[in-house]
């Protein structure tokens, strides 16, 4: 059996339990009162309708321009600093790490309100919450990752006359890659996730406040179709970090065994 039959089957026999789930959700929903379930069949014809109506694609890029405005301020603030303060600044590191876990541990969720007061309901704040919530995994990861380098390969650069921008660029950077890219795989699982948050708490515009609309207007089929659709969306990020983050650890495991 060829690999692309391989890839069919395990697509097959991964497809069943998604279609059951249909099944069922379509079953239920004509039992169940009308008024409480939307069958997902009308759910998939509202989603569609209002992909065609243009309405779905433009509050989708509004959320993905947030999200990426955030993500990438937490990239440029995270990335830098936990590489000074995994390497060449760890006394700073120890006197700063406590209170960077205590602003990790606060809720994203409780202090929307107090964003919400400084920076309005608009894509400032949006833009702060994302950065807020996806800074922490960047710049711990990031952190591990430089604490985690092997001494006797910096020992051996310098011995060599490496400078420290050498020693960062030949030798930091890359061997910190794969723990850094896992802090970024999560901190995208995490600003898409808050968008969504961010934007069902107060917004005008977005997907968040399009599934608020939707409820406001007790559209069960578009409610349910909104949610759908974010699940996808969700699942195509996931998967495409995946598929990243597979070639930096096979990248990292081709290193080691040299």
């Amino acid at each position: 059996m060829n690999s692309t039959a391989i890839k069919l089957k395990k697509i097959g026999i991964g497809s069943i339990p998604i279609l059951l789930f249909f099944i069922f959700w379509e079953g239920g929903a004509r039992i169940i009162p009308e008024g409480v379930i939307s069958p997902p069949s009308d759910a998939i014809v509202a989603i569609f309708r209002s992909a065609f109506s243009d309405i779905l694609l433009e509050q989708t890029l509004i959320s993905l321009y947030r999200v990426l405005l955030g993500f990438l301020l937490s990239l440029i603030i995270g990335i830098p600093l936990g590489f000074l303060l995994g390497t060449f600044f760890s006394s700073a590191e120890k006197a700063l790490l406590p209170f960077f876990r205590t602003c990790e541990k606060l809720n994203p969720f409780a202090i929307i309100p107090i964003f919400m007061i400084f920076f309005g309901i608009g894509t400032s704040e949006k833009v702060v919450v994302i950065f807020w919530s996806a800074l922490w995994p960047v710049l711990f990861n990031t952190m591990a990752g430089a604490k985690d380098i092997d001494y006797n390969l910096l020992r051996a650069a310098r011995s060599m006359g490496a400078t420290r921008r050498e020693l960062f660029t030949k030798v930091v950077l890359p061997y910190t890659a794969p723990n850094i890219f896992i802090g970024i795989e999560f901190a995208a699982q995490l600003s898409f996730f808050m968008i969504i948050a961010s934007e069902v708490i107060g917004a005008s515009t977005g997907l968040g406040w399009y599934y608020i609309n939707s409820t406001a207007r007790y559209d069960l089929p578009l409610m349910y179709g909104i949610v759908l659709f974010i699940t996808v969306l969700g699942i195509i990020i996931n998967l495409l970090f995946a598929r990243l983050k597979k070639r930096f650890l096979v990248w990292k495991e081709a290193s080691q065994l040299h």
